[in-house]
């Protein structure tokens, strides 16, 4: 029995008959899909359970210390004063805006607890772009931070629905309508779950699309979407192990008490799950009040951090200063990269850094699938770090040519998806990405192996047709980031009126390094069609324009070297 055989083997007896993870089809809508039995029927109920954690670490915000009985506390409190003082009912939006705050994680809890609907928002949004958001889903209530507050008061008139702003550390002066410790502190009632029956197919959440490509979009997904999320991690980490065993890797022990550092923002769908995945196995959550790598060392270092997951950007960020400094990070048992693409460079420099200590994952996934709809682990990974993974067992997935029909294996076409844990829709918008039949059109291009594993290769809007070629940017940025000068690097199609498009790159140097581009199209040369290597590059030390999610916003790249007299990066060719 080849490894393939032995994965399809384990999955097949974690899934059958009566144990944690059957599977059983289940008519969800007008669609049947394959659900776990016996997952929890609710966030409510995940969440309740984390108060039996105790006197365990919960939350770590950089010096402060939050047990669950504590967090749990906390929960109960704002679950009743959502019920209780703002009038919050089974269905209405309670939306969050702040920094990855304690709070963030108690206001989400609470929300999904009482039935209402829980809309995480873009904490890097502009005034107008929150405004336009709570507008949208017609929010009742907003949490949020200082600046987040002062942001949304100052458009309120915009906001009919929009009966309160409830206030998180607000400093010497409070903007919002409460602030949070005052109204926690008054509240001694408690709200009783029996008088808001909830339904797994119930809508828990509104998560807002990165808006790289226009208006964001609500994608609403359900109690299952989350609670399937939550299960197929698991049983995807159970399957690793397993084969880890029979391989007889030299894997260590999980610890005892699992501490992770959120390295992200806790609105995207890259991280929300670790929230509802900590009250279920009391993961010890660790944040931070912004991203800094020396500061993230320090934590690790004290908090005995085993695991994380960070943007490629991060993730590079983090090495360098752990090869500055020569930390050893003996906890450290995993770092997984998710949110973008990653480089085999990167992957490998995981593997050589660490000495093989520590593994690495990543998976595929979007806002509209609630999180991961497939995944890799190390073994996997180090042999293909441009693999995104395999299909969870309730992930159906297709790979589709623009025909309608399905391609077959390494043939490109774009993945859809469909699955207990897809949206069921977008909130106030139809766009066509969802089909009649249940599908989620994703837009990104892929390809699948003969053993199931899928790849990136690009997004639709981003192909580059030149002189009638197709250039995947994923695959020119790949080439050029393993350039020992290149930090950063995005590829973008700009207009040529002989050949239609061109192919540009906007390059990010590592500090003290001398690229030019000669230097790039000399090192891309060999390794890729003479029509794919870029004939125009920006080249310079200042990052890269990312949103929250770690995105690249090409948008502004093809603006930017689109001009005829771009900003001076160092180098423009």
């Amino acid at each position: 029995m080849n490894e393939t055989q032995r994965r399809a083997a384990i999955i097949a007896r974690l899934t059958d008959g009566d144990g944690e993870f059957a599977l059983r089809r289940v008519r969800i809508g007008r669609d049947e899909h394959p659900v776990y039995v016996n997952a929890p029927a609710s966030l409510r109920e995940v969440m309740a359970g984390g108060g039996h954690w105790g006197d365990r670490l919960a939350v770590t915000y950089e010096d402060e210390r939050h047990t669950w009985a504590q967090h749990q506390e906390a929960v109960d409190r704002f679950a009743t004063l959502l019920v209780h003082r703002y009038g919050i009912g089974k269905g209405d939006r309670v939306a969050i805006a702040m920094r990855n705050h304690p709070e963030w994680i108690v206001s989400f809890a609470a929300a999904v607890s009482v039935g209402a609907v829980c809309v995480p928002l873009n904490a890097w949004w502009t005034g107008p772009e929150l405004a336009a958001a709570l507008a949208d889903c017609e929010a009742r209530l907003l949490v949020a931070d200082r600046e987040r507050t002062e942001a949304v008061q100052a458009r309120r008139a915009q906001l009919p629905a929009l009966r309160a702003v409830v206030e998180v550390r607000p400093g010497d002066t409070v903007r919002g309508d409460d602030e949070w410790t005052a109204v926690l502190a008054r509240e001694h009632r408690r709200f009783d779950p029996a008088t808001v029956p909830l339904h797994p197919d119930d809508d828990a959440t509104i998560l807002y699309t990165s808006g790289t490509s226009g208006r964001p979009k609500g994608a609403v997904a359900t109690h299952r979407a989350h609670l399937t999320t939550s299960m197929n991690m698991r049983v995807h980490a159970m399957v690793e192990a397993e084969l880890a065993r029979d391989r007889g890797d030299d894997v260590a022990p999980a610890p005892q008490r699992p501490t992770m550092l959120v390295t992200g923002p806790l609105f995207h769908v890259a991280y929300l799950p670790r929230v509802v995945s900590a009250a279920i196995t009391g993961l010890h959550l660790v944040l931070m009040y912004r991203w800094d790598a020396r500061r993230a060392v320090e934590l690790m270092v004290r908090e005995q951090v085993d695991s994380l997951t960070a943007v490629p950007p991060v993730a590079r960020q983090l090495m360098d200063e752990i090869e500055r400094t020569g930390t050893r990070l003996p906890s450290l048992r995993t770092l997984a990269t998710g949110g973008a693409q990653s480089t085999a460079v990167l992957i490998d420099r995981i593997g050589t850094l660490f000495e093989g200590r520590t593994g690495t994952a990543t998976g595929y996934g979007l806002t509209e699938t609630t999180g991961a709809m497939m995944m890799i682990g190390s073994h996997d990974y180090f042999r293909r770090p441009l693999s995104v993974g395999r299909a969870f067992p309730t992930s159906q997935v297709r790979v589709v040519a623009a025909d309608g029909t399905d391609v077959g294996p390494d043939e490109v076409g774009e993945a859809w998806f469909r699955g207990p844990n897809v949206a069921r829709g977008y909130w106030n918008q139809d766009t066509g990405a969802f089909t009649p039949d249940g599908w989620f059109r994703t837009g990104d291009l892929v390809r699948r192996d003969a053993d199931g594993f899928v790849s990136i290769v690009d997004r639709i809007k981003d192909v580059v047709i030149r002189g009638g070629e197709n250039v995947y940017c994923a695959e020119v940025e790949e080439r050029l980031g393993d350039h020992p000068g290149v930090e950063d690097v995005a590829v973008v199609g700009v207009p040529d009126r002989r050949l239609g498009e061109e192919v540009a790159a906007v390059v990010q140097v590592r500090p003290g390094a001398v690229v030019t581009a000669e230097d790039l199209r000399a090192h891309a040369a060999p390794m890729l069609a003479p029509f794919k290597v870029p004939t125009r590059f920006l080249i310079g030390p200042d990052p890269l324009p990312r949103n929250a999610a770690g995105k690249v916003l090409k948008r502004e790249l093809r603006a930017l070297v689109d001009t005829p007299n771009p900003p001076t990066r160092s180098d423009r060719s």
